[in-house]
């Protein structure tokens, strides 16, 4: 029984991961990054209507051409979404990514490394430890589009956005449950919540649709 709990805890994570790229569209799924921060900036979130009011519309910017993108082009997308979700001192600071355009990104660096051991000199080492864009981290999830082949980079202001949980339903396991016509034991664990922005206008996303 300890085993099952354990295991259904580690998919209940593994599931969260992927309800908080989402739209919202499945049954009891909570609206995710795909509806706070939607492709053509629009949509109804949190009983605001963005086509009525514009100040409640995300940036986005969809590249031009069908999969003509590349390494030498994808920065100069992403200099023109980041300044389009810069207002003052608020700025983005966490972009995630899809495989494509992150290792699109990542060699686009690489073109204007150095290689060098910073001890001994003696060997040439390719790639970071990590990368980022201005103050932003970047990292890659193949969950923020369901596909390591996506196309799309989130342009995430934390500041804005908030996971919001019911007190009570916290991952909070229940007294277990016995059927009455079966010997075993049902253990209810309950998650109540809902992924939350109060500015979408300074979220943005970058997508090849085509």
């Amino acid at each position: 029984m300890k085993t099952r709990v354990k295991n259904a805890f580690r998919t209940a994570a593994n599931t969260m991961s992927v309800d908080l790229y989402s739209s919202g569209s499945l049954t009891n799924q909570m609206g995710g990054l795909g509806h706070i921060i939607q492709n053509a900036g629009t949509g109804t979130v949190g009983g605001i209507n963005s086509s009525t009011y514009g100040f409640w519309t995300n940036q986005f910017r969809e590249m031009s051409g069908s999969g003509t993108w590349s390494k030498s082009t994808i920065k100069g997308d992403m200099n023109a979404l980041w300044l389009s979700c810069v207002r003052g001192t608020d700025q983005p600071d966490l972009l995630i990514s899809t495989h494509d355009f992150y290792a699109a990104y990542w060699e686009s660096l690489q073109d204007a490394a150095r290689y060098n051991d910073p001890t001994t000199n003696s060997k040439a080492v390719a790639g970071y430890t990590a990368l980022k864009y201005v103050n932003a981290d970047v990292i890659f999830d193949s969950n923020s589009n369901f596909a390591t082949t996506g196309e799309k980079i989130y342009y995430i202001n934390s500041d804005y956005l908030y996971l919001c949980v019911h007190k009570q339903a916290n991952w909070t396991q229940e007294e277990d449950k016995v059927p009455v016509n079966q010997d075993a034991v049902m253990i209810p664990i309950l998650w109540m919540g809902q992924f939350c922005s109060s500015n979408r206008n300074l979220q943005g996303v970058l997508i090849d649709a085509a």
